[in-house]
């Protein structure tokens, strides 16, 4: 068996120089043979399995994205589209985890508590790697039905998704102004510009808020059209 912790350690030995041999090599001799038996029977990891009871048992595990609040949501997109930097992708993948596997005694998203956190995290790095990863297989597959499908357009254009500028040099001030501010704007929009309701907006459900931004985004397309309509009238 490999836990996610010994996962992130071949995945940070793997660039390295030797990498996994140099790995198993650094492990104490009674170690070496358990760690490379487990190495042959978890890798490559299996995507799309179910989520074991065991880990719903020792996590509230979010694999659908409805279920999440605002806030919690943003930080795993900043993350999923790397607005957010890390070393690997086994720490991209763990940073995205603790979002979505959460501790048993909480009953909303809050993670301003740093002693949670840091018990959650061990928590998931000493879990099965296998199970982790059916966890984040299955909120992945989730997110990308909801966001690019079932409410397609409402966050990003397919265009922005499928393909990046082909000259990044001519991002205007304003494009860059977009990006940085993009969920900001967002909240600041739900909460019709009223500071005092960002910590609302950010702990609303995101069954409340995908329903929400679905309708002003087709309402601002409608007006769009309905102005270059009238501009395009105006010239005749």
């Amino acid at each position: 068996m490999i836990t996610f912790r010994q996962h992130l350690e071949i995945s940070q030995n793997s660039n390295r120089e030797g990498g996994i041999l140099n790995y198993i090599s650094n492990l104490p001799p009674e170690e070496r043979v358990r760690a490379t038996r487990g190495i042959t029977e978890t890798y490559p990891l299996k995507m799309g399995g179910e989520i074991s009871e065991d880990l719903k048992n020792c996590f509230n595990v979010y694999d659908n994205v409805m279920d999440l609040v605002l806030g919690q949501f943003i930080m795993i997109e900043q993350i999923i589209t790397g607005k957010t930097k890390f070393d690997t992708d086994a720490e991209n993948d763990l940073a995205i985890v603790e979002l979505i596997l959460r501790p048993k005694h909480h009953d909303t998203f809050d993670n301003e508590n740093l002693k949670d956190e840091e018990d959650n995290k061990k928590k998931i790095l000493d879990t099965p790697v296998q199970k982790v990863y059916d966890a984040l297989a299955a909120f992945i597959e989730d997110r990308d039905f909801v966001l690019f499908k079932q409410f397609a357009g409402v966050f990003y254009d397919v265009s922005e998704e499928e393909e990046e500028s082909e000259d990044e040099e001519k991002t205007s001030s304003q494009q860059l102004f977009s990006q940085q501010w993009y969920w900001y704007s967002m909240v600041r929009m739900l909460a019709k510009e009223d500071i005092t309701r960002y910590s609302d907006i950010y702990m609303l459900k995101m069954s409340t808020v995908m329903p929400e931004m679905s309708f002003l985004a087709q309402k601002s397309k409608i007006e769009s059209a309905e102005q270059r309509q009238q501009q395009a009238m105006r010239k005749l």
